[in-house]
Parts: structure tokens; C-alpha cells; sequence
């Protein structure tokens, strides 16, 4: 009762927030517990396994696990659940043959009733969801709870360990956790979880990279965006503002001592391609939107942008040297796994706090480089440019630590193993 007090204050404080920048426009009911009668009936019958997954990031990582699950259980009912709805668009899209709902809020008497009408057999949480109502509710419908790709990052553990009384007896009702390394096992055994029922089986982002064997079309990538065989393309991908202008100086600089150096920049969000237009004709080039790209020739004053939606992966192809946005600033860094499944070299800045075990494998083996400021980037990039050779040999380092490290889903699935086969 506390808690659902707790989280209806804290609702009332956030809806004006939530109102001003428009994200009621996602909201569905659902998240109120509110499901189609039609889902309800194609539910009812088999008690089936109910996996979750927060946003993009999670359901892309989610997908090995969930073939590997529809390879062995052919015959098993699989519900999908997001936050987001770029989550649960991306869910509908490649989870073939689930049912997608959205998450219900985590109220009591709302997971209740969602629990109690799906009754599943087993619920699945990617990462370190930690939703007290939601695996309440999953226990007394009898359904064993595992939370699979576990990670504690370090700001989630400071916060976690100011409520470790209250949460300790959260994470006794979870049957089972899958922790990506020895240190988030280390940390949600601090917590409170027992550790007998703490397992560290790798991170699914891993497979998630390899997922699929994606096709290489560099050549058609260059050929499109104008970029000949001696050019250097310098990419980077998943960019913030504040990490724009940084990049651009960058390029500014190098340009003249390299003609035949290239950038492309994709920012986060394709709507804020504009916006980059903006900086980049503020340094001093002229701006190229890879959607209206004609196969001319790309020059050395074009700064090509990205400004469509779900290619960037693939894009990465026809690149030589990526950066990764969002670790310039303070916002964690993205997946630098997308950029070594191409045999990439992979630059990053010091704030790459979401990707820690990646980061340490790729930098251990010195298959990545890590660059604290934009006069270090300078620096890094042009060691990198007077050396293709060892250019090379970096990438390919990058895509040896994916291989090495991929096989998670097989793994998760041996522990899940005796979850699936309840009855």
C-alpha cells in the first residue's frame, strides 16, 4: 500500500511533464491494464511465457533469447511486453509469431488484474527491471520470475543501495538471475539476492550483434552516399547535441591534412537532423542528407547526416573509423558491437558507462581506443589515418571479441530450461 502511494505521488508530480512534451501521445491503456478481448482469448487457455523488455535497446538484445526459446518451444505461447512505443513497434516487427502488449503500470491492483488474466507460467525480465508490484503479482499467479541480462550499473547501484532494507525482499521472490559479469552478480547479491539463485552468463548483446547475419553492402553504401575507394570514411554514429560541434571542429582540423577524409554524422534521434544541418553549416560546410543522396560525388566540404530511421547498423558497413556517440557527454555511450560486427575500428569517448563489459573485452584486446576530449579525438583520429594498416588489424580484433563472446542465448536458455517445462 505504501508503495503504490509512493508511485500514485509520484505520477500526479510527473503528469505535467509528461503532458508539456508530449508523451501522452504513446500512452496506451494497456499500460492500465486494459487489454483487447481478442489478445484475452487467445491467452487464456495456455499459461504461457511472458517476456519484458523496457525499450529498442532491450527488445533488440531480447531477440536471441526469444529465437532460441521459439526454436526449442515451438509449441510455447510467448507474450511480449514494452514500455516505449518505439519498443513495441520494433517487438511487433521482428518477435514473429508473439503477442505484444505494453507494460502495465506498476500498481498493484493493475498488475494484479493483468497477471490474473494472463496467468503466465513464467515471466522474464531483460536487464535489472526491478518492478516490486509486477513480480508480486507474477508470484501469487504461481509464475517463476527470472530477470535475464542482468546488469547494475553504477549510478543503479548507488541508488539501489540507499533502499537495500526494502529491496532485499523485492529480489527474494525472483527464482532466477542471469547477470552479464562477476561484478553486477557481486552487486545485486550486496542488494539482497540470494546467491544461490545468481548465475553470470554473459551479455545477450553479443548475439544480438550477430543476430540474423547481417548482409555487408558497403560497396552499395559508398556508392550511394559518393564515396570512392581511396576516401576514408570517418562515421559517427548515435550523436547528442554538444557532440556535433565537437565532431565537426574535429573534422575541420583533419580535412586539410587528410583530402580525401570523409564524415558522416547520424544523430540519435533522426528528427534532430535538421538541427545538425544547422551546426554544420555553422562550421563552415555544406550539409547532405543521406536520403537524398545521388551517387554524386561526395567532397571534402559535404557532411553527409543521416536522417533516416533503422539503417544505421547496417550503414556502419561502409565505414572505416566509427565513433560512438553519447560518450562525449554524460549519457552512457551506445552499442560499439554494431560497429565491430563490420570489423570496425571503434573510437569512444570517457562516458561509456552503460557498456562497461563491452568496453573492457573490446579494450583489453586492444580492439577499441578510448579518447577523453575533442583535442584527444584529433589526436586519435590522426594516428588512425596515417596507419590503415594497423586500422585494420583493430577492427578485426573488434570483430574476434564479438565472436568470442557470443553464445549467451544458448547459455540463458539452459538455466531457463525447467521454467519452461511447467505445465
Amino acid at each position: 500500500m505504501l508503495y503504490d502511494l509512493i508511485f500514485a505521488v509520484f505520477a500526479v508530480l510527473y503528469m505535467p511533464y509528461f503532458v508539456l512534451k508530449g508523451k501522452w501521445r504513446g500512452f496506451s491503456r494497456q499500460r492500465l491494464g486494459i487489454l483487447p478481448d481478442a489478445f484475452l482469448a487467445r491467452v487464456k487457455d495456455k499459461r504461457a511465457i511472458w517476456l519484458h523488455a523496457v525499450s529498442v535497446g532491450e527488445v533488440i538484445a531480447s531477440l536471441p533469447l526469444y529465437d532460441e526459446i521459439r526454436k526449442n518451444f515451438p509449441s510455447e505461447k510467448i507474450i511480449v511486453s514494452t514500455v516505449t512505443s518505439t519498443g513495441n513497434h520494433i517487438a511487433r516487427e521482428r518477435f514473429k509469431g508473439a503477442e505484444v502488449i505494453y507494460f502495465p503500470v506498476d500498481l498493484s491492483f493493475v498488475t494484479d488484474k493483468v497477471m490474473g488474466s494472463i496467468r503466465p507460467k513464467v515471466v522474464l525480465i531483460a536487464e535489472t527491471e526491478i518492478w516490486p508490484n509486477f513480480i508480486n503479482s507474477a508470484k501469487k499467479a504461481a509464475a517463476g520470475v527470472v530477470i535475464f541480462n542482468g546488469r547494475v550499473s553504477k549510478d543503479s547501484f548507488k541508488n539501489y543501495s540507499a533502499v537495500r532494507s526494502i529491496l532485499k525482499s523485492v529480489l527474494g521472490k525472483v527464482d532466477l538471475f542471469l547477470m552479464q559479469m562477476p561484478s553486477d552478480a557481486e552487486k545485486i547479491v550486496y542488494l539482497g539476492a540470494p546467491a544461490d539463485k545468481v548465475k553470470v552468463s554473459g551479455n545477450l548483446k553479443y548475439d544480438a550483434a550477430l543476430f540474423g547475419g547481417k548482409e555487408d553492402e558497403r560497396d552499395n553504401f559508398r556508392r550511394k552516399l559518393g564515396i570512392s575507394g581511396e576516401h576514408k570514411l570517418f562515421m559517427a554514429g548515435s550523436t547528442h547535441p554538444g557532440e556535433e560541434e565537437i565532431i565537426l571542429r574535429c573534422y575541420k582540423e583533419l580535412s586539410k591534412e587528410f583530402p580525401g577524409m570523409r564524415l558522416l554524422i547520424a544523430p540519435r534521434h533522426a528528427e534532430r537532423s535538421q538541427a545538425v544541418a544547422g551546426c554544420v553549416k555553422a562550421a563552415g560546410f555544406k550539409p547532405r542528407f543521406v536520403s537524398m543522396s545521388d551517387h554524386s560525388p561526395s567532397g571534402r566540404e559535404d557532411v553527409l547526416i543521416l536522417d533516416v530511421m533503422g539503417i544505421l547498423a547496417k550503414l556502419y558497413s561502409a565505414g572505416d573509423i566509427i565513433f560512438m556517440g553519447g560518450s562525449l557527454i554524460k549519457k552512457g555511450g551506445q552499442n560499439p558491437l554494431e560497429a565491430a560486427y563490420y570489423s570496425k575500428a571503434v573510437v569512444f569517448g570517457p562516458h561509456m558507462h552503460n557498456f562497461e563489459g563491452i568496453l573492457s573485452a573490446l579494450l583489453s584486446e586492444k580492439a577499441a581506443m578510448r579518447v577523453e576530449d575533442g583535442k584527444d579525438l584529433v589526436k586519435t583520429l590522426r594516428m588512425l589515418m596515417h596507419n590503415p594498416e594497423g586500422t585494420r588489424v583493430m577492427g578485426e580484433r573488434a570483430r574476434s571479441v564479438l565472436e568470442a563472446n557470443a553464445g549467451v542465448a544458448e547459455k540463458d536458455l539452459e538455466f531457463i530450461e525447467p521454467f519452461l517445462e511447467k505445465a
